[in-house]
């Protein structure tokens, strides 16, 4: 049996939770029971940089690779994170908003502080106020052609899939989607084999509102079976 590596933003790591438990429903926890091992690292507000960093040193410290198979899911490409070097730790940006998931930050009131204050004079006048979507796409671009070659150069199996069409490059021609991030720009074309659909493709209208299109329950549950069907097509796992 296989295991599984997940990595995404909240559309993979879920939003709400089971009742009463504090554990989120996201659909590799439908997963469970066809892998051996299930490893979800997705976080709500993750970027792209943050999922291909550490999907990478995740393949970089693991052996035995062939036992594995990685799914990712691309978010906004505006999205990034950077890093703080004092205190060893990744920061992650939204737009005007940033987070860490390094539990010393967060316990810290006057770490809070002084993360806080390096993010407004530092790092929202070059960032947040400079940062263009056509550079995010092109980070991207980059990140996600890099990640194929290791992948093929490694043999690593894996799946690419997004948020939505607004995170996903324009490898689907059939989608007639014109909000995809690639859309109208010379680059060239991605290996296409292992790009699947996206999740709000496939959850449609299994959401939590009208207002919030991130998976309800009954959405984790189809898009898990959906990972398990293009997985079996090309793995016959």
């Amino acid at each position: 049996m296989k295991n599984l590596y997940v990595n995404g933003c909240s559309f993979s790591s879920g939003t709400e939770k089971f009742p009463n438990t504090d554990n989120l429903i996201n659909w590799g926890f439908y997963l469970q029971d066809n892998f051996e091992t299930v490893i979800n690292k997705s976080i709500e507000g993750g970027s792209n940089h943050r999922l291909f960093r550490q999907a990478t040193e995740f393949i970089n410290n693991t052996e035995n690779l062939d036992d594995w198979i990685f799914v990712l899911q691309l978010t906004h490409p505006e999205r990034t994170e950077f890093f703080l070097e004092k205190y060893g730790a990744w920061v992650g940006v939204i737009k005007d908003l940033h987070f860490t998931e390094d539990r010393i930050l967060h316990e810290n009131g006057d770490v809070v502080k002084e993360v806080d204050n390096f993010f407004q004079r530092l790092i929202m006048p070059t960032i947040f106020m400079t940062r263009t979507l056509d550079q995010g796409i092109f980070e991207l671009y980059n990140m996600l052609n890099t990640f194929i070659e290791l992948c093929k150069h490694k043999n690593i199996k894996f799946l690419i899939t997004g948020m939505s069409n607004i995170c996903m490059p324009n490898v689907f021609s059939e989608s007639g989607c014109d909000n995809q991030p690639f859309n109208g720009l010379d680059f060239p074309v991605f290996d296409k084999s292992n790009f699947i659909l996206p999740v709000s493709n496939i959850t449609i209208n299994h959401k939590i509102s009208e207002g919030d299109r991130h998976p309800n329950k009954d959405g984790h549950i189809i898009f898990a079976r959906y990972i398990l069907n293009e997985i079996g097509k090309r793995w016959q796992i």
